[in-house]
């Protein structure tokens, strides 16, 4: 095999390492660029090569999650495709007319500002960001309460242009600069992990789902009546009593799990997204009965569920908060649902609640994707975020991992309970505190102790993506820098 060939298929076998899956390695997301950029000089055709390769990554992401013939999400990631292959472009065009130190800055500007303009550009939530693999690295995800995802993107896209630059110099010395930020960024993170460490102070919550057997029945009688819960109309069609009786295995045990969880000291309870399913008609008796149990245990109970509508289209995705004294603080309708999910988008309006535990925010599953949905919890003063969820197994983890972010972007905790997904606990500064997989174990319940505090107040939430715009002006400024100068000079 020649060189150029081994930089290309280096190159590919570490992005199929790197794109953020459930087995996905961080230390491949560090790396793989170099082999491929060094490919940008060495090769005929390198950048048409290098999008292939970028496609191939992409690709392997779709067939992972299971997304591969969602026509929304092949589209979607395409254009994420090309942007990020903009910044390989920048890199290849421009280094050889720039300084070689600020040639080392057209990659990782190009990058971290094509990864910001994703989200804007096609609305399928901020996925796709290289910084989202160090979701378990504490100290560098500090970094992202000043810059978001995008300053954790843009060091290592760094890297890999000061590596690259290093090898063609034969000079090691060429880290000395990067090295420095890279030490200061990780002094920082710890400092403020030691030092502004969360309130001792805290609340007791619990994440609860349904057991195996409450499931199966479930399922078991809507097979014998012949309907699928997630074709919407033929639920409304069928026998309203038949249908009723089909769901009251799961939403019992649901009711049934949460009176335990708040008898047992837990003053918040989350249900997972849509496990539990009512007619519309059944919806009042449903809340009355979660009501008893919130009002004789003093437990903030946030139901979660899917309800079943006469009017088209026959379904709403559905949060609702009861308080310890039997209000309904909030019915909230998802506001991002998915490509797979035919119903009616809510109005995007982050309902919350004070509570002796802080300000307690809800959204459900994909909306926490969504950075304005985010920002606008941050903006109302929430100190606990609680995301219902339910994702599927290729999706699991990753779907996880990815919302740890916003915890130390904006500076609240959260609690994510995910049915067939991965169950969550996290602080403010992004540490897991509790998480359970609920495809390990017979029942998924998830409890934990979250600080009680006012909200973390974090440079992103009062600057937002300034350093993503920046980012963007360099790109730009950098352009224009080469334009203006001869190759070599």
């Amino acid at each position: 095999m020649t060189k150029t060939k081994l930089l290309w298929w280096s190159g590919v076998a570490l992005l199929a390492l790197t794109v953020h899956t459930n087995w996905a390695s961080p230390l491949a997301a560090w790396l793989f660029a170099i082999p491929l950029l060094l490919f940008t000089f060495a090769a005929r055709r390198g950048l048409l090569k290098v999008l292939g390769a970028l496609a191939i990554g992409t690709l392997v992401w779709l067939a992972a999650t299971t997304l591969l013939f969602v026509p929304a999400a092949l589209l979607a990631f395409a254009v994420l495709t090309l942007l990020q292959w903009l910044a390989f472009v920048a890199h290849r065009l421009l280094t050889p007319r720039l300084p070689g130190f600020l040639g080392t800055l057209v990659f990782p500007v190009t990058l971290a500002g094509a990864e910001y303009l994703f989200p804007l550009v096609v609305r399928f939530g901020d996925y796709g960001a290289l910084g989202s693999t160090q979701h378990a690295n504490l100290p560098l995800l500090q970094l992202a309460s000043v810059t978001g995802v995008y300053g954790i993107t843009f060091l290592m896209g760094w890297f890999a242009s000061t590596a690259v630059w290093a090898w063609e110099t034969r000079n090691a010395r060429r880290f000395v600069v990067y090295g420095l930020v890279l030490a200061a960024v990780f002094a920082g993170g710890a400092a403020r992990l030691a030092f502004f460490a969360p309130a001792d102070t805290s609340v007791r919550v619990a994440a609860v789902s349904p057991t195996r057997a409450a499931d199966e029945r479930t399922a078991s009688a809507l097979s014998t009546m012949e309907v699928e819960y997630w074709r919407a109309g033929a639920v409304v069609a069928a026998d309203p009593g038949g249908v009723r009786a089909a769901f009251a295995p799961v939403t019992d045990d649901l009711l049934e799990q949460t009176r335990r969880q708040a008898v047992a000291g837990a003053k918040i309870v989350l249900w997972p997204e849509t496990h539990a399913r009512v007619l519309e008609g059944d919806q009042r008796e449903l809340l009355d009965r979660a009501t008893v149990i919130a009002r004789e245990t003093g437990a903030y109970v946030n139901l979660a569920y899917a309800m079943y509508t006469a009017e088209a289209p026959n379904i709403r995705n559905l949060s609702t908060m009861i308080t310890p004294s039997g209000e309904i603080a909030w019915t909230y309708d998802k506001s991002q649902p998915t490509p797979m999910e035919p119903m009616t988008p809510g109005p995007g309006v982050v309902p919350t609640v004070d509570t002796p535990y802080g300000r307690i925010a809800g959204v459900i599953c994909y909306d926490a994707d969504f950075p304005h949905l985010m920002r606008q919890a941050a903006d109302k003063g929430a100190d606990l975020l609680l995301v219902p969820a339910n994702d599927w197994a290729e999706f699991s983890e990753l779907h996880a991992e990815k919302a740890v972010f916003r915890n130390v972007e904006y500076g609240y905790s959260m609690l994510r309970d995910s049915a067939h997904g991965l169950s969550t606990a996290v602080d403010a500064q992004g540490r897991v505190l509790a998480s359970t997989d609920w495809f390990r174990t017979d029942q998924q319940t998830l409890v934990a102790n979250l600080s009680v505090q006012a909200r973390t107040a974090t440079v992103y939430s009062t600057v937002g993506d300034a350093f993503a715009w920046l980012c963007l002006a360099g790109a730009g400024a950098l352009t224009l820098a080469a334009l203006r100068r001869r190759p070599g000079l």
